[in-house]
């Protein structure tokens, strides 16, 4: 009997691997992740359509003749399955072995130089022509795979380095890799020369691809490889991909899954939805409301950890099949951010403002997105695709359309954004399907999507119960602002001599609760105003004596002149200047002036408090006014304590810092500030430069304020560094842990950001203090 083997025609395996690779944007992200999988630590792509090609280079392990050979130029190759993992520790992004074809579905021909690790001062070029594939033979049929060739050919006495710099003509494409190889030599690496395009590559297109660049590794996390992506002909529009970094959320829920016994996943949960300084603490009587993580401690903090197992998370459903064993290590970030409120909800509950857009940030980012060892799946969460809402959130929401003050309410797919993360080590039961699109279709996968439901359905339920004890209470303290409004009107009647006993009962009842309920209301207004009045004091003392003061610092200015003009009647300057016990009596006088003019710079600053025109809101250019308080603060503090003070913006965008505020409250934030870091730094000793900086910057409709010190930042006993904003705190003490701050600087840092409804974020850096706030931009 004899044995033939099969065979398969160029044309045909040409077709099979086209199929796996759709689109041409598809086949560029395939050559992205082959970078990946070579260790690359930079991946540059050049779309060049004037002349018809595309440049992609790596700074990987390269290839050597061996591996051209056996895995290169072999199709449907095992290696990235049984070596999933790369010597720096990446799971390879490929399995498959068909990645090549993506060469060939965006161009005709295509040149590769490599240059190996192993091997210095050499590499290799390989060329080929894809249009081979349809060539016939001499009886007119289709060639076997096995007689298309492609060339090889050493490249000798040369490096990859000056190689890519001698084929390359885009100054852009060189300046990015001369300052690769400034941080670290450019040794070893791959570079792809694609020409004559098979696709017409426009704007909309290259834009496209730039937007999937992002997406391509996860936002949570540092990036394991820097992409540059580059067009030709308009070399200012593109460029480096750089993750988003996003904190404007309502909810963040993050859930970690490492395989165990119990099938345990821990949640990670952050509500940054409600104001809590805001919201009556009557809240936290009702019974929902007292329990974890409801109480009062835990909503304070905002954030709170929790476990939940499979089984509680989809009610009902057993192991007996074994499944919940299919299910391997994940993680799972998920933002809900809704995307407008009104006033009257924002009274009813209490929300923090929006720092930006969250209708552009959803339109380019929102959506569930899988991600396989840090590359992203698609089309899952892909925008204007049915694959957006891959998990149907709209069909939950239109079975169950409540509003979020009823308990049970779900989300809508517009309103939630995230990332899945796996292993396809751990994950096997997750296969891609082979024409790269998407996950195949199984009880595993399925199974999956349901357990990610759940996790969703815990954030929902959270936020539900809160938004219920809202409108809860919204009801209660309307029904109280009711019963004041009545108490009063009954007051004002006159005595009707035809009442009856029960009219006069009836009025009773409203006047006592009437009574209750303003007594509850001034109760919770006492303790404010009782800061208020001590910091008002003041300020009348300094006002009611303004014209002493200014007296007094008129003084301060010409009384040291005059001392010196009279000690030269009678004393020489060789006197003023020789030394008697060590001390030369110039130099007592000019310590005595420098007092003086600090003397006369917070006593400017003192009644500069009280003028009216500074406690009115009012438009206010910021680079104005930090130009005219880096003069008020650098004549005498910042100098004598050797504090570089600096703000920085962006020169052309200067007449857009403006904002509706008052000077008062400007300064009380920014000399509270400004005494902190000083205070910060003359009690920690600290060594070395001595820096205070103020970044300006535009976000949508919001001026950005960056305040930040090189000094010991927030003392390590806050935990919750938020606590520096309640008044009365304070970690100045003395040697015996006495308190000698006062302890309402940062609470009145807040206060005048939030009267001007501002945001406020206090970050805890390596080094030093930072606090960033939001005010809104006027034009």
């Amino acid at each position: 009997m004899a044995k033939i083997p099969f065979t398969v025609s160029a044309r045909t395996a040409r077709l099979i691997g086209r199929e796996n690779v759709s689109n041409a944007e598809g086949a560029l992200i395939e050559l992205v992740k082959n970078c990946y999988d070579a260790d690359s630590e930079n991946s540059i792509i050049l779309l060049d359509k004037t002349n018809s090609s595309i440049l992609i280079i790596d700074t990987g392990d390269g290839m050597d003749d061996k591996i051209i050979s056996e895995q290169w130029m072999t199709i449907g190759t095992d290696d990235k399955l049984y070596n999933a993992v790369t010597k720096s520790g990446r799971i390879k992004s490929g399995a498959k072995g068909i990645g090549r074809f993506a060469l060939d579905r965006l161009g005709e021909t295509c040149s590769m130089i490599t240059f190996p690790k192993k091997k210095r001062n050499s590499g290799y070029k390989w060329d080929v022509d894809w249009n081979k594939f349809e060539k016939k033979d001499e009886d007119g049929r289709n060639i076997k795979i096995n007689e298309v060739f492609a060339e090889v050919n050493d490249i000798e006495n040369s490096d990859y380095f000056n190689e890519l710099k001698s084929s390359i003509s885009n100054s852009t494409v060189i300046s990015i890799l001369e300052e690769i190889n400034s941080e670290k030599p450019i040794i070893n690496g791959t570079a792809l020369f694609i020409n004559k395009l098979r696709d017409e590559w426009t704007d909309s297109n290259i834009s496209k691809v730039f937007q999937t660049l992002e997406l391509l590794n996860p936002p949570e996390g540092l990036s394991k490889i820097k992409i540059w992506l580059l067009s030709n002909e308009e070399p200012e529009k593109y460029g480096l991909v750089e993750n988003e970094d996003f904190k404007d959320y309502d909810y963040k829920l993050v859930a970690k899954y490492t395989k165990n016994d119990n099938f345990d996943i821990k949640i990670k949960i952050h509500r940054n939805e409600f104001d809590y300084n805001l919201i009556p603490k009557s809240l936290f009587n009702y019974e929902d409301m007292t329990q974890f993580p409801f109480d009062v401690e835990t909503f304070k903090k905002e954030k709170y950890e929790i476990n939940r197992t499979f089984s509680e998370l989809i009610k009902g459903i057993t192991n007996e099949n074994g499944i919940f064993q299919n299910i391997g290590d994940f993680e799972f970030t998920y933002y809900f951010l809704k995307n407008t409120f009104s006033s009257k909800d924002r009274d009813k509950y209490f929300y923090k403002e929006f720092l930006g857009n969250r209708g552009k940030w959803i339109e380019k980012f929102g959506g569930i997105k899988l991600y396989r060892d840090d590359f992203r799946i698609r089309p899952y969460g892909e925008i204007n695709t049915q694959a957006y809402d891959w998990l149907l959130l709209g069909d939950r929401f239109s079975q169950n359309p409540a509003a979020f003050s009823r308990k049970g309410s779900r989300v809508r797919p517009n309103q939630v954004a995230g990332i899945v993360k796996f292993s396809r080590l751990d994950s096997t039961h997750l296969d891609d399907q082979s024409n790269r699109g998407g996950i195949q279709q199984s009880e595993t996968f399925e199974f999956f999507q349901n357990i990610l439901l759940g996790l969703i359905k815990v954030q929902e339920d959270d936020r539900s119960t809160v938004g219920f004890n809202l409108d809860k209470l919204f009801s209660e303290i309307n029904e109280e602002e009711e019963a004041i409004e009545e108490s009063g009107n009954i007051a004002d009647e006159e005595n009707d001599e035809n009442e009856t006993q029960e009219d006069t009962k009836s009025k009773n009842t409203k006047l006592k609760k009437g009574v209750k309920a303003r007594d509850k209301k001034l109760s919770e207004k006492e303790d404010e105003l009782a800061t208020s009045r001590a910091m008002a004091s003041a300020g009348i003392m300094i006002a009611s004596f303004s014209h002493e003061f200014h007296g007094i610092k008129n003084n301060l200015t010409s009384r040291i002149f005059l001392l010196k003009r009279k000690l030269h009647k009678v004393i020489n300057e060789d006197d003023l200047n020789s030394k008697e016990d060590g001390i030369k009596l110039n130099n007592e006088i000019d310590k005595l002036y420098r007092q003086d003019q600090k003397l006369k710079q917070w006593i400017d600053f003192a009644i500069g408090l009280t003028k009216k025109d500074r406690r009115k809101n009012k438009k206010i250019n910021l680079v104005e006014y930090f130009t005219n308080f880096n003069q008020d603060w650098d004549s005498n503090l910042f100098k004598e304590r050797d504090i570089d003070f600096s703000f920085d913006y962006k020169d052309e965008l200067k007449d857009s810092f403006n904002t509706n505020i008052s000077e008062l409250d400007l300064d009380t934030i920014f000399d509270n500030l400004i005494t902190n870091s000083i205070e910060a730094f003359q009690r920690n000793g600290v060594e070395g430069e001595r820096k205070i900086g103020v970044q300006l910057a535009i976000e949508d409709k919001f001026i950005k304020i960056k305040y930040r010190d090189n000094g010991p930042g927030i003392v390590k006993d806050y935990t919750k560094i938020n606590d520096i904003f309640k008044p009365f705190e304070t970690s100045k003490t003395d040697d015996l842990g006495n308190q000698i701050g006062t302890g309402l600087g940062m609470w009145l840092v807040k206060s005048a950001i939030d009267s001007n409804k501002g945001k406020v974020l206090l970050s805890r850096p390596q080094n030093g203090f930072e606090i960033s706030f939001w005010f809104k931009k006027m034009n």
